[in-house]
């Protein structure tokens, strides 16, 4: 598919944006009855009621220098004009809107300076992490409106505004969609996001720009940057981050200024010179894209923003950028977290999973919300950088459970969440609700390439990351047990993950399967030595690979004091071999080094099997001592 000549523009120069709407619209006389059709304050409404009026506003800005051009439809999607009973107008006003823009940029392209018309999807007053609406909602709201700018005759789909991550990966994924019922691409057709951070340096659901930025980096969009809320200068630290670590463009249309209530009015004191002043460093120091204007900006704003970019663009490499890849990380809501922690690995508490947690599956039998996420946040307390959930229990509605779960740990959990499950609607019902950047647990082969597919699928269209296990078809042997089994099915995995599905392979976690060494069976006293090998031979052909595990079923069946030695001394082991994260209680890990002499050894002759062949049990004492190092080991 051919790049867009939109794509191509931006790529070649620094491209000037309009300004603002509302301001221009308010500052006519129109009629609430008339031309508003009743609906006070629906200004999308005026596509249909006044085109003249809005095309004016159009040429205005495109006369000042604009290379492109917002269509009036920020508020043209079901949610915002249900409010206004229109909702049934969606189409038509947003398709109105793009026809009304591509008119007027008709009217000013030249060969030199073409123009462009920018289909604008606003963030709602519906917001999915703050409970006021659902996924598929904002999906069927967001395709609708884009169906109608694409058919408009848009250039490019910019969401904007964006307060949410979610919002934004619903608004992409329903943009992607209504493109291909439409025969067309996000190469045709770009898509662009614009966040809007606050005064209080997060977007109004309280992500950082690193957060947002690093939850919605694996999406097809051509450019990420900041609009509205506040005026350029309070932008400068965000968009710095983002001209260092995001490896598209960089946009920026601020506000003038921060807003002040004058005499009943909101008012925008930063006039147009010191505005272009505070751009045209961003333009030549942090290399932003296309620069424009948000709310009480003006044409004068623009032309001075034109003069701007003019300038910049007479001289080549002047906007160069050196790029510094943040590191891989999976998001909260808030922060990120590294895959590969410096002082420890990746502690993925396991404790919220009704599989394994007593206390967890009789809080849920409760509906015991609140305990719930109590229980969360005594594992992040306790160390946890991740938390894994899983509600699968038989009799219950799995779907509806795990949208009760993460919908509350999103916004009361300072950590990022895995999602875990062996059902696909569950897991889709946890990632529609998880607005940060999750890990999903997990995929195998088990059931062939088809189910494996499918979740491959979903964190794709989530952009989450995966946990693959180590299972295939075989229906003798299903989970490896040996190294050569958990190399090639490791291998198999990321393979497909990567070229079939398209996934960063930094984004993959293999898990080659802890197995319980501690039955008494010969079968089995092999296994911890064949994770161990598995796990070297996997990190050193695939380093960018995290490599994950259940901890704590090396030690199944054991007493508390035994498990947690032996549990503590065998992460140390992994670790050493090249595992990075591991699903663990954090507050049952202590140190080696505080391990008593005696418990260490038999711990890691159980490991490396090795036990005189004739003792047959695990090596353990059964009256084993409680470990005195750690009072949290014992807890």
């Amino acid at each position: 598919m051919s790049t867009s000549a939109f794509a191509r523009a931006l790529a070649q120069r620094t491209l000037v944006l309009d300004g603002g709407m509302g301001t221009q619209i308010f500052a006519r006389d129109l009629s609430i009855d008339v031309d508003y059709c009743g609906c006070e304050n629906c200004t999308d409404i005026l596509c249909t009621t006044r085109p003249d009026v809005i095309q004016d506003i159009h040429e205005t800005y495109l006369r000042c220098g604009a290379d492109a051009v917002e269509t009036n439809s920020f508020g043209a999607n079901k949610l915002v004009l249900a409010e206004f009973d229109r909702a049934a107008d969606t189409y038509e006003i947003a398709k109105r809107s793009a026809e009304i823009a591509r008119a007027a940029c008709d009217i000013h392209s030249t060969s030199d300076k073409p123009r462009f018309v920018m289909g604008s999807m606003g963030p709602g007053t519906k917001l999915i992490t703050l409970g006021q609406t659902n996924w598929d909602a904002m999906f069927d709201s967001y395709r609708e409106e884009a169906r109608g700018l694409i058919d408009g005759g848009a250039d490019t789909l910019l969401i904007e505004t964006c307060q949410d991550i979610l919002q934004v990966k619903c608004a992409i994924n329903a943009c992607l969609a209504a493109l291909d019922e439409r025969g067309k691409s996000h190469e045709g057709i770009p898509l662009m996001a614009s966040l809007t951070i606050e005064q209080t340096g997060t977007t109004l659901t309280g992500s950082s720009i690193e957060a947002a930025a690093l939850a919605i980096a694996r999406y097809p969009i051509l450019s990420l940057g900041l609009n509205c809320a506040t005026g350029p200068a309070e932008m400068a630290d965000h968009i710095k981050w983002l001209s260092k670590h995001w490896d598209r463009h960089v946009t920026c249309y601020p506000n003038a200024g921060l807003p002040a209530l004058v005499e009943g009015r909101t008012e925008y004191p930063l006039q147009p010179k010191p505005m272009a002043e505070i751009m045209d460093r961003f333009v030549n120091e942090f290399g932003v894209r296309m620069i424009g204007g948000c709310c009480g900006t003006t044409p004068e704003h623009i032309a001075q923003l034109a003069l701007v970019a003019e300038e910049a663009n007479r001289y080549d490499g002047r906007h160069v950028r050196t790029i510094e890849p943040p590191a891989p990380a999976t998001t909260s809501l808030y922060q990120p977290v590294d895959h590969r922690q410096d002082a420890s690995i990746l502690i993925i508490g396991e404790r919220c999973n009704a599989s394994g947690s007593k206390k967890f599956k009789q809080l849920l039998e409760a509906e015991d919300w609140d305990g719930i996420v109590s229980m969360a946040r005594e594992q992040v307390r306790e160390g946890s950088h991740v938390l894994d959930v899983n509600v699968d229990y038989a009799g219950r509605d799995g779907a509806r459970d795990m949208s009760e779960v993460v919908s509350r740990l999103v916004r009361q959990v300072d950590v990022p969440l895995m999602v875990d499950s062996t059902q696909i609607a569950t897991l889709e019902a946890g990632l529609r609700h998880a607005p940060g950047k999750c890990i999903i647990n997990s995929a195998n082969f088990e059931d062939g390439d088809e189910k494996f597919d499918a979740i491959c699928q979903l964190a794709r269209k989530y952009a989450a990351c995966l946990v693959i296990g180590t299972i295939d078809e075989d229906k003798e042997a299903a989970m490896a047990r040996t190294a050569d089994r958990k190399f090639d099915i490791a291998k198999r995995a990321i393979e497909r993950a990567t070229q079939v599905h398209g996934l960063p392979q930094c984004d993959l976690f293999i898990d080659p399967l802890v197995l319980p060494i501690s039955t008494g069976m010969d079968s089995d006293r092999h296994s911890a030595l064949a994770l161990i090998e598995g796990t070297k031979r996997i990190a050193e052909a695939f380093p960018e690979v995290q490599l994950t595990c259940g901890l704590s079923n090396v030690s199944f069946g054991l007493k508390p004091a035994a498990r947690v030695v032996l549990n503590s001394a065998f992460m140390h082991e992994l670790v050493a071999a090249g595992m990075s994260s591991a699903i663990v209680h954090a507050g049952k890990i202590i140190p080696l080094a505080r391990i008593d002499e005696q418990q260490k050894r038999v711990a890691l002759h159980l490991i490396y099997d090795r036990r005189a062949s004739t003792l047959g049990g695990t090596g353990l004492p059964q009256e084993h001592p409680e470990p005195v190092a750690s009072e949290a080991a014992v807890a």
